[in-house]
């Protein structure tokens, strides 16, 4: 890949929505989709999990009636860039609705959730930089 990523052409991982389960079992997001990740190392770009990287960019694409509990990233900072739908995003004690062309900041230890609002799908970009404890 080049560093001019078209996130369209990066993929979905399931092609339908599907609930992701925490270790525990219960559900974590609901009715979603996520796209392959893609890590930002130097001056390339490749597929990567989020997990094994400093920073990355990932799409998500919730269904009506699609959400995503509360919590909290120790390691990291987010921006989301809402490219289409309405959520009822929720970062710290902050809650509003927000649509395409908001930008959400998740700062380090923020608890944040967000859920769709109306009957079209939400779909998010999500950059994340993970930060060092």
């Amino acid at each position: 890949m080049t560093n001019i990523i078209d996130i369209d052409a990066i993929g979905w991982k399931t092609e339908d929505y599907e609930d992701a389960y925490v270790e525990t079992g219960e559900i974590e997001q609901h009715l979603v989709k996520v796209a392959d990740y893609v890590s930002l190392k130097g001056s390339e770009s490749e597929t990567a999990t989020a997990s094994s990287e400093s920073s990355y960019i990932g799409a998500y694409e919730y269904a009506p009636g699609g959400w995503i509990t509360d919590h909290t990233h120790a390691d990291a900072e987010q921006w989301y860039y809402i490219l289409s739908g309405t959520g009822l995003m929720k970062v710290g004690d902050e809650e509003r609705i927000a649509g395409q062309g908001h930008v959400v900041f998740v700062p380090r230890n923020a608890v944040h959730s967000y859920k769709v609002v109306g009957d079209e799908p939400l779909r998010l970009l999500n950059v994340a930089i993970f930060l060092s404890k």
